[in-house]
């Protein structure tokens, strides 16, 4: 029998910034999301201190001064760098890898002439070996379903020394879990179930199937066969070509002018057209849209403004990505409304090897085009972000629409200069 397995890394905001400074080690940690809005992310000793998660800045800020808790802002950079060192070494070891979000992947193991106690040692070695190559600390979970190896997780990260948990659907433990640990069981699920008296993950296993068919359709048989350890979700395959790419932020404080979102918007197209070349793709539709401050209403309601253009020619360019934006926010824009985020998002891709002409436009100079990005791609690449950029996108190094990010921590592992110092 094959067995599936799920990697989580440990509050991974958390162990991030720990990664990189030890001083932090053994205290309570808070990650913050865009804007220092609210808390994300905590170590275990935030989590001890009854901090919960999604709590306002605002609203715990006396309480982190009061009982020394360390705070930074988030750090995407980082984080995606280091969940790549996680997974590239998760993938050394198991050739069957599912990447599920940034910091959880599903395993298949193939237990050909291994026993418990093998896959145990084996599973464990991983561990190690991915906190000793990066720091972060991992939890494994393991059940012949992904159902199953979601819930081993759980055991593992908050009932072993080891990290490592192998859960079977006869096991006892199911006896002492709560239905709602369950991977696909919400509110909903957990009061009708209740109604039949199923409260522990050893009762939902024994439960008719018709039963459950007639009450949550074929979801509801698959979650109750994948507890019962029959396997009905497969890896998945990585996903090589986006239907859509969207670049979208909140604004550190409310904008008023035209200015401060010709700015915005020119930045945002700039990262999108890098997202499009980055899977080499191009757009052939985009939208853009305004939202003003939800919580500062002027004249008692809260706006939104958003147009789709269809383009001429499918594109990735820089230049005609901000070009495209301007005009739709010249369009949307309205004085006298507190805006407080902005997004664009490319639609209807297409491949960037194959290109489809217009006989309305002419199509000259794209080669060039194409070589053009290229280069700033490559010169910011290099010599890092914004080194070469649009003049629309602002000459000043800190603008008042950009992200607050008060407690940001250096990006250690992706900018040069803020690489780690070592003073022996």
């Amino acid at each position: 029998m094959n067995l599936f397995a799920l990697a989580d890394c440990n509050n991974f905001y958390a162990s991030c910034e720990r990664s990189f400074n030890p001083k932090i080690e053994n205290t309570p940690v808070v990650v913050l999301s865009n804007n220092d809005g609210c808390v994300i992310a905590r170590s275990n000793e935030a989590k001890e201190l009854n901090i919960e998660m999604g709590t306002p800045f605002w609203k715990i800020k006396s309480f982190i001064q009061k009982n020394n808790i360390q705070v930074f802002s988030s750090n995407y950079q980082l984080y995606g760098d280091m969940s790549s060192r996680v997974m590239n070494i998760i993938q050394a070891n198991v050739a069957d890898i599912e990447v599920y979000s940034i910091d959880e992947a599903f395993l298949k193991l193939y237990t050909f002439k291994k026993n418990i106690t093998m896959i145990l040692q084996e599973n464990i070695q991983l561990r190690e070996k991915v906190l000793r190559s990066t720091g972060i600390p991992i939890s494994i979970g393991i059940g012949p379903t992904k159902t199953l190896a979601k819930l081993a997780n759980h055991i593992a990260k908050k009932q072993t020394k080891t990290g490592v948990c192998i859960l079977l659907p006869d096991d006892d433990i199911l006896k002492k879990i709560a239905i709602t640990k369950v991977w696909g069981i919400a509110k909903g699920y957990e009061r009708r179930l209740s109604k039949i008296g199923v409260k522990t993950v050893a009762d939902l296993i024994k439960v008719n199937i018709q039963w459950m068919q007639s009450e949550f359709g074929v979801v509801g048989v698959r979650l109750l066969k994948e507890l019962q350890g029959f396997p009905c979700y497969d890896l998945e395959l990585p996903i090589t070509q986006r239907k859509t790419i969207m670049v979208s932020r909140s604004f550190r404080k409310d904008i008023y002018t035209l200015s401060e979102l010709t700015e915005g918007i020119s930045t945002y197209a700039t990262r999108l057209g890098e997202k499009l070349r980055r899977y080499n793709q191009t757009a052939k539709q985009l939208t853009v849209f305004l939202m003003s401050n939800p919580f500062k209403k002027i004249d008692g309601r809260k706006h939104y403004f958003s147009q789709t253009i269809e383009l001429p020619l499918a594109t990735s360019a820089t230049n005609e990505l901000i070009s495209y934006a301007l005009n739709i926010i010249k369009f949307l824009f309205k004085q006298g409304i507190n805006y407080k985020k902005i997004g664009i998002l490319a639609g209807r891709l297409q491949t960037s090897h194959s290109f489809q002409g217009n006989l309305f436009v002419p199509s000259d100079g794209r080669k060039k085009l194409t070589n053009l990005m290229k280069s700033i791609d490559q010169i910011n690449s290099k010599l890092g972000k914004n080194s070469v950029h649009f003049a629309s996108c602002g000459i000043e190094k800190e603008q008042t629409w950009s992200r607050k990010e008060q407690w940001c921590s250096p990006r250690y592992t992706t900018r040069w200069n803020d690489i780690l110092k070592i003073k022996i």
